[in-house]
């Protein structure tokens, strides 16, 4: 895992790598590398887990130096395709598994990457062909950026874009107006956006591509769900079991020690819970905890797992007062306002973590990809014929989950979009009253947010949480963990594991009524009986206790302040207004609408604290009027 940039052509490539280069030593702490061809110059930071010897280190070359590499991440069949390569007469210098995505380019051009079962942002120059190619993996794990001057054609690249910022010099940036919509509406930023004109995230399952053909964007991997095959549950719990289990054995390759995060939930726990049965040790279990009891009591959840798999527990106490001592530090290592309440705790843990381990196993993915979210029951209900379908998945909902299909269900009946399942923050009547007349106009002109509903809805909902939410997801969690040198693996998202979830059926997923029942069926085997009765709960955090209670004071001051950031954006009198009420809205005592009104004051301060860190600190002054330049 690591920290990758890069520049071509341009009036100095390598002084451009060597601006962004120390803006990335946290994501890689061992090493450091600089490599250059004529106009095209690559870096790279190295934190060590395959192969510690500096023959791992990069910038990567093949031994006649046609072909240079700088890759973050991990490529979990690198022993299979090594061999298969090694077969064929390429000759390894390394142990690193960085080094086979070198070779399977020679051997297999641009259609290399498919060939590739792992987590990755990389660069490839090829020097014969006169070739940089970025490529990102199939559901962006690992985030690559990049921006192309538009007079001289420059390009530069960057896992964080405050690389790509001090690359550039420039001391004004426009706003990207789709982006600022998209985050207004979503507290999520989709497809290619960041909030900066210009710059540009590479989509999952992507690969940018500049040569003498000019720079373009190709996708060689795309989520499809394939024709329906009938199959038993117990076919698919089979299944799942065999193929899970390699996916977390492919996920242990490591030369450093493998920690696990844990909860109450089952995604985290069950991965584990597996990797103790595949570990000589079980791995250290790191897991956050709040002084509220309650709903927000993961401790006695994680305690039980953990001691029945035999893994020792670190307990990571998180207060209000580390918001108002960190917040500031996660909005930064994030480079932008991403989504997420959970987002100040993650960043928490990952710190703790950090202090011991190098990699730490996660649970992302197993909610979006095997239906873990009571969303998905509302879609099973809709989508059934059968009146006694119906009334079963009825008849399974818990009472925790009623307020969520309630507020889904009317998002459904109002909503003409395929998105009408994903939270909606900001309605385009509620942005009317609320923005500044600059931040009105610059959304006013950016083509719609949503796309036109169509197809089988339960096909729909799961190719959005795939395609849509779960990027921004892994986005935050990259920035999170690497902002301590920690790197977050997912088995979840192992290539097989995501083809099996993609042909199994949403019927299946949702046995008998139960969210995740093929993930539940499994725990069954690893996990006791009385942790499979705990209620999906999602590491919630308890700050709208906090804003309305510790933390009042220093959020109203960041929000509601006069010479606030916020008023670029926000109109002062309606920031004022929304905070008021959101301290005695009657909607606090309904959890699923008071949670939006408090996604609503993370965003506040979220951006707050962006606009003011990106001058302050970066010393660069946001624009909305468009009259900064930069693509958009």
């Amino acid at each position: 895992m690591c920290g990758i940039c890069g520049a071509r052509r341009g009036a100095a490539p390598e002084a451009a790598v060597r601006a962004m280069l120390p803006l990335l030593a946290h994501r890689g702490p061992d090493a450091s590398g600089i490599w250059t061809s004529g106009d095209t110059t690559l870096g790279h930071r190295r934190l060590a887990i395959n192969d510690l010897s500096p023959a791992g280190n990069q910038p990567m070359l093949t031994h006649d130096s046609e072909l240079a590499l700088v890759v973050n991440g991990e490529i979990y069949n690198y022993g299979v395709l090594r061999s298969e390569l090694a077969a064929q007469g390429a000759i390894f210098r390394s142990n690193s598994d960085s080094e086979v995505i070198l070779h399977a380019y020679r051997k297999f051009g641009l259609g290399a990457f498919e060939h590739l079962n792992g987590m990755f942002a990389l660069a490839l120059f090829d020097a014969r062909a006169k070739r940089l190619i970025l490529v990102r993996d199939r559901m962006g794990i690992k985030p690559v950026y990049y921006h192309q001057d538009p007079q001289s054609g420059a390009i530069l690249f960057a896992s964080e874009i405050k690389s790509i910022l001090a690359a550039t010099g420039r001391k004004r940036w426009q706003i990207d107006g789709l982006g600022l919509r998209q985050y207004l509406s979503r507290q999520n930023l989709t497809g290619d956006r960041t909030l900066f004109a210009g710059i540009r995230l590479l989509e999952p399952g992507s690969m940018l591509i500049d040569d003498a053909d000019g720079m373009r964007v190709e996708r060689y991997w795309q989520a499809t769900i394939p024709p329906a095959q009938p199959r038993s549950f117990a076919q698919d719990t089979d299944e799942f079991s065999t193929v899970f289990r390699q996916a977390v054995e492919r996920h242990l390759m490591s030369d450093v020690p493998v920690a696990s995060y844990m909860s109450a939930g089952f995604d985290s726990t069950l991965v584990a819970s597996r990797a103790a049965s595949l570990a000589p040790d079980p791995p250290m279990a790191f897991t956050g905890t709040f002084n509220e009891t309650g709903w927000f009591d993961e401790l006695s959840g994680a305690t039980l797992a953990a001691s029945h798999i035999g893994a020792p527990i670190v307990p990571v106490p998180i207060v209000a007062n580390d918001m108002i001592e960190h917040f500031d530090a996660l909005i930064y290592a994030l480079d932008e306002p991403r989504m997420g309440l959970g987002a100040i705790s993650q960043f928490m843990v990952a710190k703790a973590a950090s202090k011991t381990h190098k990699v730490i196993l996660s649970g992302h993915g197993g909610d979006e990809l095997f239906s873990g979210y009571p969303v998905f029951k509302l879609a099973a209900i809709l989508t059934q014929h059968s009146l006694m379908a119906r009334v079963r998945i009825l008849l399974s909902v818990r009472v925790s989950e009623v307020p969520h299909l309630v507020y889904f269900l009317g998002r459904h009946l109002v909503a003409k979009s395929g998105n009408a399942f994903m939270p909606l923050l900001f309605s385009p009547r509620l942005l009317k009253n609320a923005l500044t007349s600059d931040a009105s106009a610059l959304i006013a002109h950016d083509q719609s947010l949503d796309k036109p509903r169509h197809g089988n809805l339960q096909m729909q909902l799961l190719l959005t949480y795939i395609n849509v939410y779960l990027p921004g997801l892994l986005v935050v969690e990259d920035k999170i963990s690497m902002a301590h040198a920690l790197e977050t693996r997912t088995p979840f998202l192992d290539n097989e594991l995501i083809d099996f979830a993609l042909r199994t059926s949403a019927a299946n997923k949702l046995h008998g009524g139960q969210l995740k029942a093929i993930i539940k069926n499994e725990a069954k085997t690893f996990l006791p009986p009385e942790f499979l009765s705990f209620p999906k709960r999602g590491f919630p955090t308890p700050l709208a206790r906090w804003l309305r209670g510790p933390l009042k004071t220093w959020a109203e001051k960041r929000i509601t302040a006069p010479d606030s950031a916020l008023t670029m954006i926000f109109a002062h009198a309606y920031l004022v207004r929304t905070f008021a009420r959101y301290q005695s809205s009657w909607r606090r005592h309904v959890r699923p609408l008071d949670d939006i009104q408090t996604h609503r004051m993370w965003m506040f301060l979220s951006l707050e604290s962006w606009l003011r860190q990106t001058k302050e600190v970066q010393g660069i002054r946001l624009d909305l009027s468009g009259t900064t330049g930069g693509q958009t």
